[in-house]
């Protein structure tokens, strides 16, 4: 596609003619035109950050990226033979962990696709990550669904990374400089990284309640123990402190409520949500056979349950 064709689809999209891109990439596309003036005519060269500005964005990060580093490790492993990059951005868009291949430095540099850089979609134009932010939601942004030219060779596939308030906190992003023409062919890779995500703030949730409950969930009592779907902090009253982006997503659908609204959800009795009050906990617990710790959401949907007690506290000296 030349530069003059970008263009005019961009154009036609704007005018409200009918396109065969996801709606995320069409909405993104308006963003860049209505809200940043950007114009795809114009190649803009990636924005790689000084030292000293990354230095605070990595600061700032430095709990969740020690928390996540094992997960991101594993997937670039599983990835790295495919010749993708892994960046993790943080809320404003700005890549403080990067793992690569440092024979393409350069070109990975000059693609953005490098520690320190900007894809706040501001300035990046349409982009995974950029997009993802917007969004809150795992998309793929591949080739020509970039906005700037400049990326229409590659193909980012990006998933939200949310805090256990509900908050989206970061962004986890894997990108390849050059990939198949159908986008179908990252399906793989969103598959891939939703699956990181999910255990990353799984990870997350258990370090940062260990002082209360844990009740962990899945659709299918074999994956229960070892991989599942999300979780949810109970505090000793009762109520919802803490939760993974999968179990706000549950809870608000049990309650008709919106997911992307947390305060509706944090703080709330988990009795709302799930036929369960802090009495029922221990017979969630490991003891019992996974296929019996049966839960009743709500809206009516059955999940299996593992209740995590917290450790006792410690006696106070005489």
């Amino acid at each position: 596609m030349t530069i003059a064709d970008h263009v005019r689809e961009i154009e036609s999209v704007w005018q409200g003619n009918a396109s065969m891109r996801d709606p995320y990439v069409i909405q993104s596309w308006r963003r860049c035109l209505d809200d940043y003036r950007l114009d795809p005519a114009v190649n803009a060269e990636a924005v790689i950050l000084p030292e000293g500005r990354l230095k605070e964005h990595r600061q700032q990060a430095e709990g969740l990226i020690a928390i996540a580093r094992s997960g991101l490790e594993r997937l670039y492993g599983n990835v790295a033979n495919q010749a993708y990059v892994l960046l993790l951005a943080d809320r404003a868009g700005v890549t403080v962990e990067y793992l690569g291949d440092p024979r393409y430095d350069d070109d990975l540099r000059r693609a953005g696709l490098y520690l320190g850089s900007d894809w706040a979609e501001s300035h990046a134009g349409t982009c995974a990550v950029g997009a993802c932010i917007a969004t809150g939601e795992a998309l793929t942004i591949h080739q020509t669904d970039h906005f700037d030219m400049t990326h229409t060779p590659l193909s980012c596939t990006a998933a939200p990374i949310y805090d256990t308030a509900g908050q989206l906190s970061a962004v986890l992003d894997i990108s390849l400089l050059k990939s198949p023409v159908e986008k179908t062919s990252q399906n793989l890779a969103r598959h891939l990284v939703t699956t990181t995500v999910r255990r990353i703030e799984l990870a997350n949730l258990m370090e940062r309640t260990r002082r209360q409950w844990v009740l962990r969930f899945a659709l299918s009592p074999e994956f229960l123990d070892v991989d599942p779907e999300g979780g949810i902090a109970i505090d000793d009253s009762g109520r919802i402190a803490g939760l993974t982006h999968g179990a706000a997503r549950m809870l608000a659908r049990a309650a008709g409520r919106d997911w992307r609204r947390p305060e509706q959800l944090i703080g709330q009795p988990i009795s709302r949500f799930l036929d369960l009050s802090i009495d029922d906990l221990p017979a969630l617990m490991r003891g019992r056979p996974t296929h019996e710790r049966v839960l009743r959401a709500r809206d009516g949907n059955m999940l299996f349950a593992h209740a995590i007690e917290p450790p006792p506290r410690p006696r106070a000296a005489r």
